[in-house]
């Protein structure tokens, strides 16, 4: 595969996650080098959208999210903040905001986006780290009477199979603009409701099974229980870490975050893990520190 059919590497946020985007970003440029990652702007304020836009990074929100405040929106919309052309021909991998890099990656990312292409795939993402079941996932989420009946609607509505395994979008490969575009569609036209943008990705995805490559969590995409087995330095077949887990794998909460004298209060989602924690840590202050006098410049740090 060429440099020019090679999948777009995107992620994407609002201020709320700018903390861990900085890891990620400073990750990627850390341990892949040469690998270009652009950030969808999710609704940034205008200081960080002027840093993202001198750094070069910067994808502007398309028009027809204007009205679509919530990130999810806007996430379930990713293939739109490419040109068409470019889409059709290269597709996108996304990794979400609060995801760090272990070891290298793009040129496996590319052979594997290739074959996809060769066998008529259109995605490929990981099983969730408790390997449920759809029905499952909406029998846990009854039990704590959150908001979860649209999605066992959708899925008898697309006559999708709930004993499938329930897939989490936060590492996804698409290579497919048509499955994109169906994503957005479903997405846009629905109320703000429990994981709506990731259960919609479900129900299409099981929807046309055959389409479908599952990757290997463990290797992929990195969460809850399966972190205990992530090796730090990257030496062990983890590839991605992701912090926003079940359980008591990771924390929120907000740091007051300086370099050179000025500083921003941020809100991170770190692991609980010490190891894995100082890495996330390690990326931010390398990029913060390099990237000092432009934070100061538009605004980002006061």
């Amino acid at each position: 595969m060429t440099d020019t059919t090679a999948p777009f590497y995107l992620s994407g946020a609002d201020d709320h996650l700018l903390g861990n985007l900085f890891m990620l970003l400073d990750a990627v440029d850390l341990i892949d080098p040469g690998t270009e990652i652009k950030v969808c702007d999710f609704g940034f304020t205008p200081p960080v959208k002027r840093f993202l836009e001198a750094i070069g990074v910067l994808l502007p929100k398309p028009a027809l999210l204007t009205k679509y405040d919530h990130p999810w929106y806007a996430k379930a919309a990713m293939g739109d903040y490419l040109p068409p052309a470019a889409m059709a021909a290269r597709g996108f991998v996304w990794i979400d905001a609060d995801i760090i890099p272990l070891r290298p990656f793009a040129a496996d990312v590319a052979a594997l986006a290739e074959d996809m292409r060769a066998q008529g795939q259109s995605a490929a993402l990981c099983p969730d780290d408790v390997g449920c079941s759809l029905s499952a996932f909406i029998d846990q989420w009854r039990a704590r009477d959150r908001d979860i009946e649209p999605f066992a609607k959708q899925i008898k509505d697309f006559a999708v199979d709930p004993e499938s395994p329930y897939l989490n979008t936060g590492f996804l490969i698409c290579v497919d603009a048509g499955l994109a575009q169906a994503w957005r569609d479903l997405v846009l036209k629905q109320h703000v409701w429990l994981l709506f943008e990731q259960n919609s990705f479900n129900t299409l995805a099981h929807a046309a099974p055959d389409k479908i490559r599952q990757l290997d969590t463990a290797e992929w995409n990195v969460h809850g229980a399966l972190l205990d087995g992530a090796v730090a330095d990257g030496s062990g077949k983890t590839r991605f870490v992701h912090a926003t887990s079940a359980g008591d794998k990771h924390v929120d909460g907000e740091l007051n975050l300086g370099v050179g004298g000025k500083s921003r209060r941020m809100n991170l989602k770190l692991f609980l893990r010490d190891d894995l924690r100082q890495r996330q840590l390690a990326h931010l202050d390398r990029f913060m520190t390099g990237h000092a006098d432009l934070l100061a410049e538009c605004g980002v740090i006061a």
